[in-house]
């Protein structure tokens, strides 16, 4: 599927001519909300370290929230970046309490063609696919992908102990009144064959396209959100 005029523009202005310019460090922070009721905040970071890349999440319950979720949830990907786009090293996921029982720990050997480690106190030893991503190396693998002008498509992610493959479909073009200004923004979908869960995703060529909202659906009733509050990066930020 193509891009509507806005995105095609956006895209030929934003299209990196190296692998290295691919992403843009930046921090972003968002209001978590599920309905009308505010649950938390979200905190994203990309960041370059050494010869990689690293993209982290925290989550912070408030709220009848905290009855659920008492820590900090945190996942954190190192990731290097090619010229098809991110290729995981190590990715951690913490559930912010003192259980181990919902931790995940892998290592990605592509040499070795596997990846390896634990996810919810089970073993993983799995084999890679061609532009395999974890969790968090999913999201700079959609933004590197818009970023270079190329639709992201469908993208293989490994989630606990299985390989399961997300489709990413633009959908269109809106304006969008954020705490960051007014951005006009492209809506992808992205969904799994099999599932009742999709996620819309807004995303805003004028902050590299990093998210400024995010609406999880499970059989067409609305979910989670997450709404942008801040923003803080190293592209321009027009607002109107």
């Amino acid at each position: 599927m193509k891009f509507a005029s806005l995105a095609l523009c956006a895209l030929a202005v934003a299209a990196p001519a190296r692998a290295d310019e691919a992403l843009a460090p930046y921090v972003a922070e968002y209001d978590v909300r599920y309905g009308r009721m505010a649950v938390g905040t979200s905190r994203t970071e990309l960041s370059r370290t050494g010869d990689g890349w690293v993209i982290e999440t925290t989550t912070i319950a408030s709220g009848f929230a905290r009855m659920i979720a008492t820590g900090t949830l945190r996942q954190r990907s190192r990731f290097e970046l090619t010229a098809a786009g991110p290729r995981p090293r190590s990715y951690l996921f913490d559930d912010g309490t003192r259980r181990t029982g919902r931790d995940v720990s892998l290592e990605f050997d592509w040499r070795a063609g596997r990846v390896r480690g634990t996810a919810e106190d089970e073993p993983v030893d799995l084999a890679v696919v061609a532009g395999l991503q974890d969790a968090a190396s999913m999201q700079a693998a959609v933004l590197a992908s818009l970023r270079a002008g190329r639709e992201p498509g469908t993208v293989a992610m490994i989630e606990k102990d299985r390989v399961k493959r997300y489709r990413y479909a633009y959908l269109r073009e809106e304006t969008l009144e954020t705490a960051v200004g007014t951005l006009e923004t492209v809506v992808y979908r992205s969904s799994r064959e099999g599932s009742d869960r999709e996620t819309l995703t807004w995303h805003a060529p004028a902050l590299g396209y990093v998210p400024v909202l995010a609406e999880q659906t499970v059989k067409g009733k609305r979910g989670f959100q997450t709404i942008i509050r801040s923003f803080q990066g190293d592209v321009h930020l027009e607002a109107r």
